[in-house]
C-alpha cells in the first residue's frame, strides 16, 4: 500500500469520517478561483454502465464475485472473489486489480447529497480525486446518492480511487456517534459494478 493512500484511508477508518474531523485530513481550500465541474442529472443505477454498444467491444467473461455484508454499516454488495481482507484494516478488501473500503459520513443538517459530495471531491487541498473529478447524482434503493470519478491528474498513489456516497434511510449509530451517509471507496474500474449490487440491510 502506498504511503499517501494508506495515510488517507487509515485515518478515515480510525475515526469513521465526519465533516469536522475530515478537515484535518483533507483541509478545505480557500482559493476563490477554484473550478467546479458540472454535476450530471440524476440517473438510475441502470445508467451507471458505460454507454458503449456491445457490438463495439468484445464481451468479457463474467468475473466471479462473492457477497460482502457489514453489520456495522448495514450494507451488503458483491465484489470480486479474488480480493482478500487488507491487513491492518477492518473494512477493506483488495486484490491485484482493485480494492474497496467502506466508511460512514456525518454531516450537519440540512446538508444535501451535493453538499456532501462537494466536500469530498472539491473542497480539500489534497484533491484526492484530482482537480476536475466527475460527479453524477443517482439513487440507490430510492435514496439520494452520488458517484465521484477521478480526473486524469489524480495522484497515482491513490490507486485510481473513486467514491460512492449514499444517504442512509435513517441515521445509524456507531460507537456513540450518528452517521447519515455511507461512503464506498473503490478503484474506478470496479465502483460501478459494486454500486449496482449495493443494498441496505436491517439491523439485527
Amino acid at each position: 500500500m502506498k504511503n499517501i493512500v494508506s495515510r488517507y484511508l487509515l485515518l478515515c477508518t480510525l475515526g469513521v469520517v465526519a465533516f469536522v474531523p475530515l478537515s484535518g485530513i483533507l483541509s478545505p481550500g480557500r482559493s476563490s478561483s477554484q473550478q467546479v465541474p458540472s454535476v450530471a442529472p440524476e440517473v438510475s443505477l441502470k445508467q451507471l454502465s458505460p454507454s458503449v454498444s456491445q457490438k463495439q467491444v468484445p464481451r468479457q467473461p463474467a468475473q466471479s464475485t462473492q457477497r460482502y455484508t457489514s453489520s456495522t454499516y448495514r450494507i451488503t454488495f458483491s465484489y470480486p472473489s479474488n480480493w482478500q481482507p487488507s491487513k491492518g484494516y477492518e473494512e477493506r478488501f483488495s486484490g491485484a486489480d482493485g480494492f474497496f473500503q467502506v466508511m460512514g459520513l456525518s454531516s450537519a443538517p440540512p446538508s444535501t447529497i451535493q453538499d456532501v459530495c462537494n466536500n469530498q471531491a472539491l473542497n480539500h487541498r489534497l484533491k484526492p480525486y484530482g482537480r476536475r473529478p466527475q460527479m453524477q447524482r443517482l439513487q440507490i434503493q430510492g435514496r439520494p446518492a452520488c458517484l465521484i470519478l477521478p480526473s486524469a491528474d489524480q495522484d497515482r498513489s491513490l490507486e485510481r480511487m473513486a467514491a460512492l456516497i449514499v444517504r442512509y434511510p435513517k441515521p445509524i449509530r456507531i460507537k456513540g456517534a450518528d452517521y447519515n451517509h455511507f461512503i464506498l471507496y473503490a478503484d474506478k474500474e470496479h465502483i460501478r459494478q459494486i454500486a449496482n449490487t449495493l443494498r441496505f440491510t436491517s439491523p439485527r
